[in-house]
């Protein structure tokens, strides 16, 4: 396992996904959902489990500020009790400890470490789970750095990012798809007026697996090239745009490779004070969750509307939308829709209750790999600061 770039971050102190918090104090969240789900274990129709679940989410940072710079540790916890069926019950665990440097008018740098332990959300995995009694479960741990030469109100900026990052399934059936992952970026901003900057960026990511008996090595590299452009326009409208060019080369022969278009947005629309809409989308390759076969390129779509009814009640609805192309011994595509629709209403300054009903389904030309679900969630959400 390469570790050459991990000994560069630790040495140079840098960052990323650091520091989010802007004052310092303390800042204690918990979310609580009860929800009834016709089918918890995303399985065809034939094998699915209903079942109600209570879900508490908790959430505690502790953040300070010593001259000018930024020091934060967090945890997110999720804890899951489902009613009947106690083989699903989970809980996950995520700890991080981040600092932002500020060592000059024009250098900053940041440091991030994380760990994190938690179950896998088979929403968003290719695997088919008719066979499943319940989730598996992995842990990973990061190390992450940037340092920037250049703020973001400064006509250009230079930002290079390393990271490092090792997975592992708890099982000994998930084991073929534990990796050490190296990462390097480096992107390059250009202000061209007061609100909108142009980008471009490279990032490379070396995965190195360790399959065990009876699975074949997944070691791969992956890079993409990117142009952009990133603008707040007016107080409405922001956000980020990214195209460009993907590659992911397999060092074992025989596994198809994968190259072509990539794009990534995020996009945050605000047309009057009472509404918000999110935009994004995104084509990338990803590792896939299947034994033996190459990688995922998935296409999603993603959007995102709160509109509020009154002063203290407001609509919350989501659409989603994904495509992945499957290729290896013959070729998969599967087809994801989401759909969300509730109300949130602010019961107190620190108390949001909320109601919601949504539908998610997978389609595919592979019978076995489809699933619907439909879910009905009461939330509520006490927040301290």
């Amino acid at each position: 396992m390469k570790k050459t770039l991990l000994t560069t971050a630790i040495i140079s102190g840098l960052w990323v996904n650091a520091v989010t918090a802007q004052e310092a104090g303390f800042l204690a969240e918990i979310n609580s959902r009860l929800t009834y789900d016709d089918n918890i274990l995303r399985t065809s129709k034939a094998f699915e489990q209903s079942d109600t679940s209570l879900v508490v989410t908790p959430k505690l940072e502790l953040a300070g500020i010593l001259g000018k710079q930024r020091f934060a540790v967090t945890y997110n916890g999720e804890y899951a009790n489902y009613f009947d069926n106690s083989d699903v019950n989970y809980a996950d665990h995520e700890f991080r400890i981040g600092a932002n440097f500020d060592h000059s008018n024009r250098l900053t740098s940041a440091f991030s470490v994380l760990y994190r332990d938690e179950h896998q959300s088979l929403s968003q995995s290719n695997a088919i789970s008719n066979t499943f009694t319940e989730f598996s479960r992995l842990s990973e741990k990061q190390i992450n750095g940037q340092v920037a030469y250049g703020r973001q109100d400064s006509f250009g900026q230079l930002v290079l990012k390393l990271g490092h990052s090792e997975l592992e399934f708890d099982e000994i059936e998930d084991a073929f798809r534990n990796y050490d992952r190296d990462l390097v970026s480096l992107a390059f901003y250009y202000r061209i007026a007061p609100r909108t900057r142009l980008l471009t960026q490279v990032e490379y990511q070396d995965y190195s697996y360790s399959p065990g008996a009876g699975f074949i090595d997944l070691d791969n590299e992956y890079i993409r090239y990117l142009v952009g452009v990133e603008w707040a326009l007016t107080n409405q409208l922001d956000g980020t745009i990214k195209v460009g060019y993907q590659d992911r080369d397999y060092k074992l022969a025989g596994l198809q490779d994968s190259d072509g278009l990539s794009y990534e947005a995020d996009l945050v629309w605000q047309p009057n004070t009472y509404t918000a809409v999110s935009l994004a989308a995104n084509r990338m390759s990803t590792e896939s969750d299947i034994a033996n076969t190459g990688a995922v390129l998935r296409t999603g779509y993603a959007l995102s509307l709160t509109h509020e009814l009154t002063k203290l009640t407001k609509l919350d609805a989501a659409v989603r939308y994904s495509k992945d192309d499957l290729s290896f011994n013959s070729t998969r595509q599967d087809k994801r829709h989401f759909v969300k629709l509730g109300v949130l209403h602010d019961l107190l300054t620190w108390v949001e209750l909320g109601a919601n009903i949504s539908y998610e389904d997978r389609k595919s030309n592979v019978a076995l790999a489809e699933y619907k679900v439909n879910s009905v969630n009461l939330t509520a959400k006490i927040s301290f600061d």
